[in-house]
């Protein structure tokens, strides 16, 4: 007869359980009556969890000896775990495809890492990542692995984003030749500009900052800036769901949108693309070098860095579909995709959301003041 006191089955939630010996270290084992299984309850925690906690702790900085003391398992079956949790995750392109059927980026930063890798076919230990960045939600939309940096990376990654369909007339590095090269190549029709350009749309922004801190004319060149972009979907949700315009609530809190457009003006490199340089270095240079191919792991880390929530509460990927979204590692590991949320008219994360999308669009160098940033052309006296 079970008893009382024993717990309930870890597996299928049975109270069918009884007492099945013990350990060598004298813990007590229970056995599950309905499905048959077996457990000890101080490791029920480490049965519990989720395998792809351990992946994300893994993405996140860990190694797989600091992850022993929570799966409860050797280091190499630790490390062969997350590999074939890794080898199944999706391609992340063919991901964000699913989720977003047509992409038409304003601005697409092509910013490149070398990185540490002794296997497939590295070059003196290292190995080359290419990566199109899209600038208002700085979400990757595509990466290319190769063993060199040369025109010919740039091309297959560029290619290959023209054949799933992306629409983009500007094109943003830093002076690189091989990019220009394949830019010319792939996108002819199209600009490419130098980080210089972002810069100086910095520097304008900071000069009508400095003159008034709060102003109608940041907020109305916000959402000018935004009618530039192809995508209009946070048009259509306030529309539909809220019946309300991002207009109307950017000049219900002007203050918050200075506030973050400061914020986003000060902290380049954390809140900014810059600041994927800074997480995949952190993560690809503090352990030993890369033995097998890197694809899965470099492919599961953008995974779990576009799905990451910011520190607005929203996602990269969230800002790129313009939908309010919650999404998990977890999801994208099974091929599902983001579910929207339905925020209401007075929540303060559709209004954290609206802000957030207006400040990074202001800030994309794709129009300029008259004002040369000149007092006596200045357009707020």
């Amino acid at each position: 007869m079970t008893s009382s006191k024993n717990p309930s089955c870890i597996y299928c939630k049975s109270s069918k359980v009884i007492k099945h010996g013990k350990t060598s270290n004298g813990n007590s084992r229970y056995r599950c009556r309905s499905c048959g299984k077996t457990w000890v309850p101080e490791k029920a925690e480490s049965v519990r969890r989720d395998i792809s906690d351990i992946v994300e702790a893994y993405l996140n900085g860990r190694t797989y000896r600091d992850l022993v003391s929570i799966y409860h398992s050797s280091p190499l079956r630790i490390n062969q775990k997350i590999r074939e949790f890794m080898d199944g995750c999706p391609d992340w392109e063919n991901y964000i495809d699913t989720c977003v059927p047509i992409h038409e980026p304003r601005l697409v930063h092509l910013v490149g890492y070398e990185f540490s890798c002794s296997g497939d076919g590295a070059k003196d230990n290292k190995m080359f990542l290419a990566m199109a960045v899209d600038a208002l939600s700085s979400l990757v939309l595509g990466f290319e692995i190769a063993t060199e940096e040369n025109s010919e990376t740039w091309a297959k990654l560029l290619d290959r984003m023209l054949k799933r369909g992306f629409i983009c007339t500007t094109f943003m590095a830093k002076g690189s030749e091989d990019i220009e090269v394949a830019v010319k190549a792939v996108f002819p029709k199209s600009s490419l500009l130098i980080t210089y350009h972002r810069a100086y749309r910095d520097n304008e922004l900071c000069c009508c900052l400095s003159r008034f801190a709060v102003n109608n004319k940041l907020i109305n060149d916000a959402v000018n800036a935004y009618d530039t972009l192809k995508n209009h979907n946070l048009v259509r949700y306030l529309e539909e769901i809220n019946q309300k315009h991002m207009k109307e609530i950017l000049f219900a809190s002007p203050e918050m949108f200075i506030k973050r457009l400061c914020a986003r003006i000060d902290k380049k490199e954390k809140i900014r693309v810059e600041g994927l340089k800074v997480s995949f270095q952190a993560r690809f240079e503090k352990f030993h070098m890369i033995k097998g191919s890197p694809y899965p792991l470099i492919n599961a880390w953008i995974a779990k860095q576009m799905l990451s929530r910011l520190d607005i509460g929203f996602s990269r990927l969230s800002l790129y579909t313009q939908i309010p979204s919650s999404g998990s590692f977890k999801n994208y590991a099974c091929g599902s995709k983001p579910k929207p949320l339905d925020l209401r008219e007075d929540s303060p994360l559709l209004r954290t959301f609206v802000i957030e999308i207006s400040a990074r669009g202001l800030q994309i160098p794709v129009f300029y003041y008259k004002c040369e940033m000149k007092l006596d052309k200045c357009s707020l006296i």
